[in-house]
């Protein structure tokens, strides 16, 4: 890296070149740093000008040190600029005696055989000026390489064009690259690593293949041996079997992790709405992975459990490693279960013109859920009974007379099923349950 130098520096060690190479080719020959120009008449001194007239971005190096500063904004290393410097070098003397031309192919013979900068040739640009006394570019890992740049006639034009009344001379075009040129801002040493993980073993890699989970099967729980199996049901709900479908799903031990997206749910220890279930040895194989939810109503567990959106997660846990192979999350929906209507039919209307209707849903609705009932084209918003959490009201008004209507519970977007499965006998065949129907008279 070198400071703000870096630039003049080049300049100079060019003009060094260069003089080098037309004092051999013509006496009395000169380099002058500065834009072309028309020289006074009469005026036939060999001479050539040296003039830096583009600087640019370096398209390969002008990321390369993103980024400089941490999240905090703290200093981790110098920024550093990376750029390449166009010249144009034009050239002057008699046109009777080809100074021009020979001066132009001695620069040309040199630069194409040396054409990388060397310390000692940075160091002899620096000691032609003294305002260059502070330049580093010696001490760059990078070494400034000239290369010759190919300019059309409409190039040259619009680069002679800026010249405002200059006659065009012979000329070639340089460029100088990569010019690394770092911040004078000091970045703040990282202290010294004490520890690489927790038992200092440095990095746990693991290796592939990674299970991915590709599909989900929601049925009864025969379907994990039945052949072929009968349509997925829409959602899964309490009691069904899962059958995690995907690639690379074997292993030693494998859990099934279901999480329920809305992390604001508790379960009535005040955990997160997580359950893992471990698939048995039977139920494992590379493509499938198959578990049974706890039965509504049965298990206690079941109170950890809500209705709504959930994710699956195939977790491989790897002898010999303290890390777990995870796989992708898979989205699906959790219906709630409707066990039970209250009061029976038929439901009386009373004399407001209002029902209430208390159905018992498995799993329990949690706080800040929101349950809604519907019936005959209406949507009821319920709440849940503060004596008993399984149970959700709902009030009614202006209640329609209806027979044998079909509802349904929604809550968080997930609709209960108003069906059952009938498989005996074959084939398996869906039918709406009549105990979650109503009649209100």
């Amino acid at each position: 890296m070198s400071n703000s130098l870096a630039i003049a520096t080049v300049t100079a060690a060019l003009a060094q070149i260069v003089r080098s190479a037309i004092q051999g080719a013509v006496a009395g020959s000169d380099v002058i740093i500065g834009r072309p120009e028309n020289p006074p008449v009469g005026d036939a001194l060999p001479r050539v000008r040296l003039y830096l007239y583009q600087a640019a971005p370096n398209a390969a190096l002008r990321n390369a040190d993103l980024p400089s500063r941490g999240s905090n904004g703290t200093l981790v290393r110098r920024p550093c600029a990376a750029l390449e410097l166009h010249y144009l070098l034009s050239f002057y003397g008699s046109e009777t005696e080809l100074q021009p031309q020979r001066m132009l192919g001695a620069v040309v013979r040199d630069l194409h055989a040396h054409p990388f900068l060397t310390r000692q040739m940075v160091q002899d640009g620096i000691a032609g000026y003294s305002v260059l006394a502070g330049s580093n570019l010696h001490e760059a890992v990078e070494q400034v390489r000239f290369s010759p740049l190919s300019l059309s006639l409409e190039d040259q034009s619009k680069l002679w064009s800026v010249f405002f009344q200059t006659p065009h001379a012979v000329s070639v075009a340089y460029q100088a690259s990569v010019v690394l040129i770092e911040s004078d801002e000091a970045a703040q040493p990282a202290l010294p690593v004490l520890k690489r993980g927790d038992k200092d073993q440095g990095v746990d890699t693991l290796l592939g293949p990674f299970p991915v989970l590709e599909s989900a099967y929601f049925g009864m729980p025969q379907d994990r041996i039945m052949m072929p199996r009968p349509l997925s049901l829409p959602a899964a709900q309490m009691g069904c079997a899962v059958i995690a479908k995907g690639r690379n799903l074997g292993g030693e031990t494998v859990i099934l992790r279901f999480q329920h997206t809305r992390r604001d749910l508790k379960t009535s220890a005040d955990k997160e709405l997580l359950q893992e279930l471990i698939v048995a040895h039977g139920d494992l194989s590379a493509s499938e992975l198959k578990v049974l939810l706890p039965q509504p109503g049965s298990d206690p567990s079941q109170d950890d459990w809500a209705p709504g959106v959930y994710t699956v997660t195939a977790v491989e846990k790897r002898s010999g490693s303290d890390r777990d192979c995870t796989s992708n999350s898979l989205p699906f929906a959790f219906s709630p279960i409707i066990a039970k209507i209250e009061p029976p039919n038929p439901i009386p209307i009373n004399g407001d013109g209002k029902v209430t209707v208390t159905i018992t849903c498995q799993p329990r609705v949690h706080k800040g859920q929101q349950a809604v009932l519907l019936l005959a084209g209406r949507e009821i918003v319920g709440t849940t009974a503060a004596a008993n959490p399984d149970k959700v009201i709902f009030v009614v008004e202006n209640a329609p007379a209806v027979t044998n209507e079909l509802i349904r519970l929604r809550v968080d977007g997930v609709e209960s099923m108003p069906f059952k499965r009938l498989d005996d006998p074959l084939p398996v065949r869906f039918e709406f349950d009549g105990n979650q129907r109503v009649t209100i008279t």
